[in-house]
């Protein structure tokens, strides 16, 4: 904000996950939300719910060994396998939701019912808080999927998030990270 800062376009919530050796409790992630949003000064913010797996394990949410965790359990996915905590996130969340612009981003989306249904868990969670009105969702456009499927996310959310990263290197079907092609991963292909 000192420097110019306009709002914050993606909390990546996945650092407050990992600096914990549990899963942080609503109490502990709604501080540490409160805490951004203080320094924003009412400026806007986007909250992305917990995007791990792949290159972001949590030692303390085991899961299986994939030759692949990329295009694993990571993101939408495990948070929808494991409700709880996102149940529990959208709740710190949800608590903080008046004090600024507030929206929230559902990372790697690829299918209309997983969106349905974290909307669905983000319309219960607001109820049992009381909340009449909902922040504005959205949802990463990081898959190819979620690109050649935007004309039907695009009613059912309120933005989308292009996240040119993984929506690179999965359309190019090259790891940014790798030593000789990485230059190669070139978002504007």
């Amino acid at each position: 904000v000192e420097q110019g800062a306009e709002g914050i376009g993606l909390l990546r919530t996945e650092l407050i996950f990992m600096a914990h050796s549990q899963a942080p409790d609503e109490a502990t992630q709604e501080a540490e939300y409160r805490r951004v949003l203080d320094g924003l000064n009412g400026r806007p913010l986007v909250v992305r719910t917990l995007d791990v797996g792949g290159d972001k394990p949590l030692a303390y949410v085991p899961m299986a060994s994939e030759l692949n965790p990329f295009l694993g359990m990571r993101g939408i996915r495990l948070c929808l396998e494991r409700p709880q905590l996102l149940r529990d996130q959208l709740r710190a969340i949800l608590a903080c939701a008046g004090l600024t612009q507030l929206h929230i981003l559902l990372p790697m989306v690829t299918h209309l019912s997983e969106l349905r249904v974290a909307r669905q868990m983000l319309q219960e969670e607001a109820q049992r808080l009381g909340l009449s009105a909902l922040p504005k969702l959205g949802i990463m456009i990081e898959v190819p999927a979620a690109a050649l499927m935007a004309d039907l996310f695009a009613p059912e959310v309120d933005f989308f998030s292009i996240g040119t990263n993984d929506l690179t290197q999965y359309t190019l079907a090259m790891d940014r990270d790798h030593p000789r092609l990485a230059r190669q991963a070139d978002s504007l292909h």
